[in-house]
């Protein structure tokens, strides 16, 4: 995996393996904000087996989303995602040397696909990963989506907004005027999740393409609703990974010669530049370097929250290493072991806390910052990232500030085992029959189905809570000395060593979460014991929910984070 760009928009090359390299490459077109979260693990995982098929394939992130610059609030969103769709076509082919192209796209990112392939005569297959109907009919999912997981309004401004990632008004309504054209290509790929893969709920989208001239295959997209639920709680679709695989490389031939590899590229603000690396053990370490164009006066490693990808909830992180940037802070944003753009050992997933206390990948990360002349650093962290950071400034003295954001668990064991799993495992459930709920095209005795389903789900989970907060309970009376024993209090002792190391410690957390409940646990109420420590402060950020993807929550965090950084500790929360 090789680290490219594509204009202003960031990328990935994934080089064919060896002597199997084909004359056939492969563009994967990614989903859309809270989509594009969920399932870039899986491109990443499909562009890896593409190219280990003999087929070297580019992943980029669209114009305003993901790494790339831009925002959401520029112009003719879908003439410029089709202008960075042809843009990547061409990188492929001047990197690679390849003659034929498959393009590839995901939700959203299968519609502009077509419409790029149809304005070309050098795309020889296109695939669509679980299509919408429409334009029309993607709008309505995404507003339906915004209604499910109770996203804040974009200041009155129009729009949708899912999880803190807006679509503007104006795109809204280029979408609804957004169909299907009538011949994208000749050899196409229609994976339809559900009951669109029996020709219902899509309106039969595959049907649309049938004509004589075009070589049509149809697959269920097995494992969807898994795959899209949550960025946690995804699971990647192995089995339809695979098929995808099989039918973008038959019929490829050899390749006509190897072509070197090509130099990293970087993207330029006034502000900032910005180049992906990878490090680590086999290079599996994938990030962000976010460098000011002034000498760096301090570096901040921000790091994932569950398994939500480097990007962030909002595109938190990468909002907040570009302004970091302007306050002359480099940055590096971090996806540990499997998770988002960097790879593991094996595709299993990644557990997002660890028996062992010391997170290597975190670690390597400053490794890196120390071969780029980058030091003082301080490691940023929400949920399960601050659980790490916490971890790796105990382990790695170079670390000299932490920034941790709704830290709920100090020391993984069974009191949290069993809420996580319950959750990861009820969420796809849950998210399914709300969207089916929303469906418009569902008729009445199909929504009182739903209903009686999500009802269901409710008692369960309203008489299974007591019992559950009991085997808590239990769990954490036992937990706090579960590590050391009755005679010791590892967090205390923990907090008490980066004290006294000089070691500053920004303890954020949203106003109720349950990460201060935590924070008494080991440390008294309120927390006391920690802030009476020097160096140690905790605030608080008013109407936060848990992941901040509320605009004044992310406001308020980055203030106090450049605050902390520049050692002005009489920073306070909104």
């Amino acid at each position: 995996m090789i680290p490219v760009a594509s204009d202003d928009c960031a990328a990935w090359l994934h080089p064919a393996a060896g002597p199997a390299a084909r004359d056939r490459g492969v563009v994967l077109v990614p989903a859309l904000g809270f989509e594009e979260l969920c399932t870039r693990r899986t491109l990443r995982i499909l562009a890896d087996r593409l190219a280990a098929a003999g087929l070297p394939t580019l992943r980029f992130d669209l114009h305003g989303t993901a790494d790339s610059l831009g925002d959401d609030t520029a112009p003719d969103r879908l003439a410029r995602w089709t202008a960075d769709i042809n843009r990547a076509v061409d990188r492929l082919r001047g990197l690679t040397g390849v003659t034929e192209v498959v393009l590839i796209g995901l939700r959203f990112g299968a519609l502009v696909a077509a419409h790029a392939a149809a304005g070309r005569d050098d795309i020889a297959m296109l695939g669509l990963l679980a299509p919408p109907a429409s334009g029309k009919a993607y709008a309505r999912e995404t507003a339906a989506l915004a209604r499910i997981i109770a996203a804040q309004p974009a200041n009155g401004a129009g729009g949708i907004t899912v999880a803190g990632f807006h679509v503007t008004e104006a795109t809204v309504q280029a979408l609804k005027g957004l169909g299907w054209p009538a011949a994208p290509c000749r050899r196409l790929l229609v994976a339809a999740p559900g009951q669109a893969a029996a020709g219902k709920g899509a309106k039969g989208l595959a049907d649309r393409f049938v004509a004589p001239d075009v070589t049509l295959q149809r697959l269920a997209f097995t494992g969807y609703e898994r795959m899209i639920c949550d960025p946690t709680a995804s699971e990647a679709p192995f089995a339809v990974i695979d098929e995808v695989v099989a039918w973008a490389g038959d019929g490829a031939s050899a390749a006509l010669a190897p072509v070197s590899a090509p130099a990293p590229g970087l993207l330029k603000a006034d502000a900032f530049t910005e180049e992906a690396v990878t490090f680590g053990p086999d290079n599996r370490l994938a990030g962000i370097l976010c460098r000011p164009v002034r000498q760096a006066a301090h570096t901040i490693i921000l790091t994932n929250s569950g398994g939500t990808p480097h990007i962030g909830w909002a595109r938190m992180t990468v909002t907040f290493a570009r302004a970091l940037a302007a306050e002359g802070i480099a940055s590096l944003r971090l996806d540990f072991q499997g998770l988002g753009d960097s790879r593991a050992e094996t595709d299993e997933p990644t557990p997002f806390y660890y028996d062992t206390a010391t997170p290597a990948d975190i670690i390597a990360a400053v490794d890196l910052l120390a071969a780029r002349g980058l030091s003082d650093v301080t490691v940023s962290g929400n949920c399960s990232g601050a659980h790490h950071a916490f971890h790796a400034a105990l382990a790695d003295r170079r670390i000299r500030g932490l920034v941790l954001t709704n830290l709920q668990c100090f020391i993984w064991g069974p009191r949290y085992k069993l809420p996580l799993g319950a959750w990861m495992a009820a969420l796809p459930v849950s998210i399914d029959l709300k969207k089916r709920q929303e469906d418009e095209e569902l008729s009445e005795a199909a929504r009182q189905v739903a209903r009686w389903k999500e009802r269901t789900v409710a008692l369960a989970r309203r008489y299974a809570k007591p019992a559950v907060q009991a085997l808590q309970q239990l769990a954490g009376r036992l937990s706090r000395h579960e590590a050391t024993g009755d005679a010791e209090n590892p967090v205390a002792a923990g907090f008490d060593e980066l004290s006294r190391r000089g070691t500053r410690i920004l303890l954020a957390y949203s106003e109720g979460d349950p990460g201060l409940d935590e924070l008494a646990l080991y440390m008294g109420p309120d927390g006391i014991e920690a802030t009476r420590l020097a160096g140690v402060a905790k605030r608080i950020i008013a109407g936060a929910d848990h992941p901040m993807t509320q605009s004044h929550a992310r406001t308020a965090l980055l203030a106090l984070m450049i605050g902390f950084l520049a050692g002005r500790d009489e920073a306070r929360a909104a």
